[in-house]
C-alpha cells in the first residue's frame, strides 16, 4: 500500500491453496456450517466458528433477512445486526502478522493506505479498484482532510472519522469507527456510515444503513483468526440480487487488512 504506515507493518503470508476442487470444498464446508443457524461471532471463549485453515481462502457467506431464522439474535459483541438490515455478510479465515493489535490497529489507522483498494466485479468481470479515494478527518461535522490516525488515538477510545468514496458511489461518504475492544490478543473494530452513499440523483444508503464490525483473534505468537460480519439496509433505490458484490468487498477489506494483495487470489464471488 503506498502509505508508509501501512508498508512498516511486516506481515507474513502462507502459500495459497491449489486447484479449483480443493479450493471450492476449502470455501463451501464453512458456508454450510453458517448457514443453518444465521451468523455466529465469535464474541468470546467457547463459540465455535467454522475458521478455515491458514493455506486456504477465506470462507463467507450472506443472509437475507428472511433467511434467518426465527428468533435469531446477533452475539452480544454485534448487537447492531437485528432490526433494520436485509442483508448480513460474513466472512472468516486467519492469517499470519507480526506486531500484534497495534500492528492491526495501524492498519485501520492508516486511512490513506485504502486508497486504491481493489476488489473482483461480479458486475463488470474484472478486477477494480473498489476504494477511489479515503482520508481520515477532524470530525463528522464539517469534516476536513488530516493526516493518518495515530496508534495514541486508536487506543484513546474515541470516536474516529473517515472517508471514503467507492466505485460506485458519487462522491465521498464519511464513517465512523469506534474501537470496541483492543487487547494484547484481541481487537474488535465498528464501523458505520453517518452521511449518506448516493449514485447520480439516487440516494443509495442512508446514514446507518451500513455497519461492519471485524473482530480478531490472536491464535499464536503470528497468527490470528479474523471474522466480519457487515450490515446492508438496502433503499429502494438499490435494484438486483448484489450478494456477490457484499462477499467481494469483505473479501477485499480482509485481504488489506491481512497483508494480502487484493487481485492475487481467484475471486471469492465470481
Amino acid at each position: 500500500m503506498a502509505s508508509s504506515a501501512a508498508q512498516a507493518l511486516p506481515c507474513r503470508r502462507k502459500p495459497l491453496w491449489r486447484g479449483s476442487v480443493l479450493a471450492v470444498l476449502m470455501l463451501v464446508w464453512p458456508v454450510a456450517a453458517w448457514s443453518a443457524g444465521g451468523p455466529v461471532a465469535p464474541c468470546g471463549p467457547g463459540t465455535t466458528i467454522p475458521f478455515p485453515g491458514y493455506a486456504a481462502p477465506p470462507a463467507a457467506h450472506t443472509w437475507r433477512s428472511g433467511d434467518l431464522p426465527a428468533g435469531w439474535v446477533p452475539a452480544p459483541c454485534i448487537g447492531w445486526a437485528t432490526g433494520r438490515f436485509t442483508v448480513l455478510t460474513a466472512l472468516a479465515g486467519q492469517f499470519s502478522l507480526a506486531g500484534g493489535t497495534e500492528a492491526l490497529l495501524l492498519r485501520f489507522g492508516a486511512q490513506s493506505a485504502w486508497r486504491g483498494m481493489t476488489y473482483w466485479s461480479a458486475t463488470d468481470g474484472k478486477w477494480a479498484v473498489l476504494i477511489k479515494d479515503a482520508a481520515a478527518v477532524t470530525g463528522a461535522s464539517r469534516p476536513q482532510r488530516r493526516g493518518d490516525f495515530t496508534l495514541a488515538e486508536l487506543k484513546s477510545g474515541t470516536d474516529l472519522y473517515f472517508l471514503q468514496q467507492d466505485n460506485r458511489s458519487s462522491g465521498p461518504v464519511t464513517y465512523r469507527m469506534q474501537i470496541m475492544a483492543a487487547e494484547p490478543g484481541r481487537l474488535v473494530v465498528t464501523i458505520s456510515n453517518v452521511t449518506a452513499v448516493s449514485y447520480s440523483l439516487f440516494t443509495l444508503f442512508d446514514p446507518g444503513d451500513l455497519v461492519s464490525t471485524y473482530i480478531f483473534t490472536r491464535r499464536s505468537a503470528a497468527e490470528w483468526s479474523y471474522y466480519s460480519l457487515s450490515g446492508v439496509h438496502e433503499s429502494a433505490s438499490v435494484f438486483g440480487n448484489h450478494e456477490a458484490s457484499y462477499i467481494n468487498r469483505a473479501a477485499a477489506i480482509y485481504r488489506y487488512l491481512a497483508g494480502i494483495p487484493g487481485n492475487s487470489d481467484p475471486p471469492m464471488a465470481p
